[in-house]
């Protein structure tokens, strides 16, 4: 075989496979054509989902104010003398009646001694004046007494009576002092202050003991002028207080001041706590809210999840693994947090409630983490 006829045999062996080669290049591109192309599914983080539910919908006012207890009692000394004994501490528990502090009596007993020898001796003259009262009577009636005499005996024997009665009443005076020195404890609670100790001199009206009652606290908390409208008496509160994490504790509203507090635009209103367990003291500092409205059992879902404009108002609803547009219509009823929702969903219904994610009608979602 010559030069020319070799040449001739590649070149059509070479045009040979370049037919084939192109058929089957065709033949998988339209393979590739013909193959439909798998939906983008769009992804969603749990956080940006939010599942509806019922609930009930609170509208509050902030308050902040200190726990004082409503029962709190001073003792002072009803007479002044030297403090012979004081039997409690500050802090211990006391049950009425209980003996709290005991004043010297060696004064007061000699004082009412005095006064009692006082009163025998007013007692004896006043015998004496009655007894020349009925001579000098008697003596009248047989005319053998002038009318002056008798005068004079009747003055002297109401003279006698009215010291009888001063005498006694100055006995009584002293023999109370002298009970007024065992100092007992007017009602249950605490002994939260001892303002004496044994030996010292105290006052008529110096400060002995104080005692609180820790079943009743009280709040007084400061509300705005511009919300005191929406407090009224008998609303609830809920607070907590630093130390007792985890625990929210209510009250009621009391009272309301009728003027603002001097030098602030607030007034003050006064909460009512029942404190049972006596978890709660006085001076606790306490944060919470005023309940002054609540919606009970509605559909309620974020503000920030109602899309559309005050004409048409749409969230956008996961209807099983596409979203689509929901209309729905929103309720006056809306806090910081959630808006009651009128009609449009109900509770089990999952929606986007990330305002930045804006999805088509349609478009495939999967939830991260379901």
């Amino acid at each position: 075989m010559n030069k020319k006829v070799t040449v001739a045999l590649a070149v059509i062996g070479v045009a040979a496979l370049g037919t084939g080669g192109a058929r089957y290049m065709k033949g998988d591109t339209a393979q590739a054509v013909m193959k439909p192309s798998a939906p983008v599914v769009t992804e969603l983080a749990a956080s940006e989902t939010f599942a509806v539910r019922r609930t009930d919908l609170r509208f509050t006012v902030p308050l902040a104010g200190t726990l004082r207890p409503i029962d709190q009692t001073t003792l002072k000394s009803e007479v002044a003398a030297k403090v012979s004994e004081v039997l409690v501490q500050e802090g211990q528990p006391v049950k009425k009646g209980d003996v709290l502090v005991r004043l010297d009596t060696e004064d007061l007993t000699s004082r009412l001694d005095e006064r009692v020898a006082n009163l025998e001796s007013s007692k004896a003259q006043l015998a004496l004046a009655e007894k020349n009262r009925s001579m000098k009577l008697s003596l009248q009636q047989k005319g053998y007494a002038a009318q002056a005499t008798v005068d004079e005996v009747e003055s002297a024997y109401r003279t006698a009576q009215a010291s009888v009665r001063a005498m006694q009443a100055q006995v009584d005076l002293a023999r109370k002092s002298l009970e007024d020195a065992v100092v007992r404890a007017p009602m249950d609670g605490f002994v939260s202050e001892r303002a004496v100790n044994p030996g010292d001199k105290v006052p008529v009206d110096g400060k002995l003991i104080v005692i609180v009652k820790l079943s009743r606290l009280e709040i007084e908390a400061p509300v705005p002028t511009n919300e005191i409208a929406l407090v009224a008496v008998g609303q609830k509160a809920l607070f907590r207080v630093p130390g007792l994490e985890g625990r929210e504790f209510n009250g009621l509203i009391e009272r309301i001041n009728p003027t603002t507090k001097a030098g602030s635009r607030s007034i003050p209103v006064y909460i009512q706590v029942e404190n049972g367990d006596q978890i709660l003291r006085g001076g606790m500092f306490a944060t919470g809210d005023i309940v002054v409205r609540e919606v009970e059992d509605v559909v309620a879902i974020p503000p920030e999840a109602v899309r559309g404009d005050p004409s048409h108002r749409y969230v956008l609803k996961i209807d099983g693994e596409t979203i689509s547009r929901q209309p729905i219509e929103v309720s006056q009823d809306a806090t910081a947090n959630l808006v009651a929702v009128a009609s449009g969903l109900a509770a089990g219904d999952t929606i986007v409630s990330a305002p930045s994610i804006t999805l088509e009608p349609g478009t495939p979602v999967s939830i991260d983490g379901r």
